[in-house]
């Protein structure tokens, strides 16, 4: 009975002291093994924001412009709010012709018709293809992800989930405003449960805190 206690003990003693030696190599051998699956998401995904990119730039910047007076000329509904249901790719998914808030006080004049044809053309100007953004090139929300980090969003420049889904948003500091570099996908902007597509380059007055 000696014996075998003496075998377990010394057994027990030398797990013990392997243990030691070894979980620490075999955890930073998993942190490894993460770290380089990350990565090889993140590549996967910085390709496919690449692919997505012109394809992107070609309907905001050569397509939007004149869409929109054609969209609101004749394709409107008898409200004025929306646009026909097979145009809806060319709108926003959380507001209709009329705009936002932010739209109404801030960049229509004081006292205009938010749904005149002048100010509906330019909030498809500036606005247009959102749906297509969030539905067709953006990705499904992570409702873990934000619900973590939805408070601490504005403490870094670069968040990263684990499918390799990536935000860039930097507020570089030029003369008395701040040059807004918001790339990759809105991954604290959900809508309809996804994240838009965005290459959203523009200055701003003020930093977010």
């Amino acid at each position: 009975m000696k014996t075998f206690a003496y075998l377990v003990t010394h057994l027990l003693g030398a797990s013990l002291v392997l243990m030691h030696k070894i979980l620490p190599v075999a955890i930073r051998l998993v942190r490894l093994w993460a770290t380089a699956v990350l990565g090889f998401r993140f590549g996967c995904r910085l390709v496919q924001w690449l692919v997505y990119l012109p394809l992107h730039v070609f309907l905001v910047v050569f397509v939007r412009p004149w869409l929109a007076w054609v969209a609101v000329k004749w394709f409107g509904t008898a409200n004025k709010l929306d646009l026909h249901p097979w145009l809806r790719w060319f709108m926003t998914p959380d507001n209709p012709l009329s705009g936002d808030n932010d739209w109404q006080t801030k960049h229509i004049a004081a006292g205009s018709d938010p749904l005149s044809d002048e100010n509906r053309i330019a909030w498809l100007r500036r606005n247009g293809f959102n749906w297509f953004n969030y539905h067709v090139l953006g990705c499904r929300n992570d409702s873990v992800f934000e619900l973590f980090n939805l408070a601490i969003q504005n403490t870094r420049w670069f968040w990263l989930r684990d499918d390799g889904y990536w935000m860039l948003r930097a507020y570089i500091p030029v003369g008395n405003q701040y040059l807004n570099l918001f790339w990759g996908w809105s991954l604290f902007g959900e809508i309809d449960g996804y994240c838009k597509f965005t290459l959203t380059t523009r200055f701003k007055d003020d930093k977010p805190e």
